[in-house]
C-alpha cells in the first residue's frame, strides 16, 4: 500500500528544511551534516522527478511543489508524533477473556502477585462463556480457554499456548465431609455442564456412581463451575471440579479434598493462552505470558504448541 512512499528519512529532511529554510539549520535540528540533508532532498526530487527548493547561496526557497509537500509533510508527521506520544504516556493495558470461573476462582485470587510484579499494566477482565473471534475482535488481547489440544494450532494467524493440563476432584467442606464420611451413598454432588457443546464428556458421573456406591448417585447441576464451588462452600454437597479452579478455596481451608476413595482424581482437558499475531511483540503481553505459564507451573511433559511470543 506504501511502497511507492519515498523513504521517511528523506521526508524528515525535508520538511525540517522547508520549516526552517535552511539544509544547514535542519542539520542541526536532526543532528546529522548539512552534507546529508542535502543528499536526502536530492533523492527526493530525483523520486518525484520535481524541484522542491531554489537553491540560493544563503538560504533554499520553496518552490510551489515544494510548499505543497511540505504542508502535507507537517501535518503527517505532527499527527504520527501525536500518536506516538499518546501511546507512550498511554498505561500498558491488556483485555483478557475467559471464563467466568476460571476469572472468578483463580486469576482474581492471583491477580495481586502480578501487579506487584508488573505494577503499570493494567489487567481488564472479561469475563464470558462466549467464545469471541479474537483474530478479528481487537476489544481483546487474549483469550484463556479450556479444551482439547487436539482443537489447537488450526489457525496460522494465532498463537496457541498450553498452561496446564486440568485435574477435577472431588471437594467439600471439613463439616461436610465428616457427616458423609461413612455415607458416601447419601451424599449430594454439584457438577457442571458445559456451555461449550464441543467439550467431550470426561466421565464424571460414572466416576461418582462407583465412588458413592449406588446406581442413582443424588447428582445437581449448574451450567457454571463458579456457582458449583459456591454449592459446596455453603455445605451443601460435595463439589466436581478443577482443581486449579478450588485452590484458592483450598488454601484459605474453605474446602478441602476428599481422602481415600474421595481422592480420585480424574484427567481433565488443558486450559491454554491464545494470543492474535498482532499481540505477539507486545512487551506487555510478552510480561503476562511469562506469568501465566510459571504461575501454572507448565510441566515439561507440557508440549509447546506454536509459542510464537518470545
Amino acid at each position: 500500500m506504501f511502497q511507492k512512499l519515498p523513504p521517511l528519512n528523506a521526508i524528515k529532511a525535508f520538511e525540517s528544511a522547508a520549516r526552517l529554510n535552511s539544509f544547514k539549520a535542519a542539520a542541526n535540528e536532526l543532528h546529522v551534516t548539512p552534507t546529508a540533508i542535502s543528499h536526502q532532498v536530492k533523492q527526493l526530487e530525483e523520486s518525484l522527478n520535481v524541484r522542491l527548493f531554489e537553491r540560493k547561496t544563503r538560504a533554499v526557497i520553496l518552490t510551489s511543489e515544494g510548499e505543497q509537500l511540505a504542508a502535507a509533510a507537517n501535518q503527517s508527521l505532527q499527527n504520527l508524533m501525536l500518536t506516538v506520544n499518546q501511546l507512550k504516556s498511554a498505561p500498558r493495558t491488556l483485555t483478557i477473556s475467559m471464563t467466568n470461573s476460571f476469572a472468578s476462582m483463580w486469576l482474581v485470587p492471583n491477580l495481586a502477585s502480578f501487579q506487584q510484579e508488573y505494577p503499570d499494566i493494567d489487567i481488564q477482565i472479561r469475563a464470558e462463556e462466549s467464545l469471541i473471534d479474537i483474530e478479528y475482535d481487537r476489544r481483546v488481547d487474549m483469550v484463556i480457554r479450556y479444551g482439547e489440544l487436539a482443537h489447537l494450532g488450526k489457525n496460522d494467524s494465532l498463537s496457541y499456548i498450553p498452561l496446564r493440563q486440568d485435574s477435577i476432584g472431588f471437594f467439600a467442606t471439613s463439616n461436610y465431609w465428616q457427616t458423609q464420611l461413612d455415607k458416601a451413598s447419601d451424599a449430594v454432588w454439584f457438577c457442571t455442564r458445559w456451555k461449550n457443546a464441543h467439550l467431550p464428556n470426561l466421565g464424571l458421573e460414572k466416576e461418582i456412581e462407583r465412588v458413592s456406591g449406588t446406581g442413582i448417585p443424588n447428582i445437581r447441576y449448574f451450567n457454571d463451575e463458579n456457582l458449583t464451588a459456591q454449592a459446596a462452600l455453603s455445605g451443601q454437597g460435595i463439589a466436581v471440579i478443577s482443581e486449579l479452579a478450588a485452590e484458592n478455596a483450598v488454601q484459605q481451608s474453605w474446602l478441602s479434598k476428599g481422602t481415600n476413595t474421595m481422592a480420585t482424581t480424574i484427567t481433565g482437558l488443558y486450559y491454554y493462552l491464545v494470543i492474535p499475531r498482532r499481540q505477539l511483540a507486545n512487551p506487555a503481553a510478552i510480561c503476562f505470558k511469562d506469568w501465566l505459564c510459571k504461575k501454572l507451573a507448565t510441566g515439561s511433559d507440557q508440549p509447546a504448541i506454536k509459542n510464537l511470543i518470545s
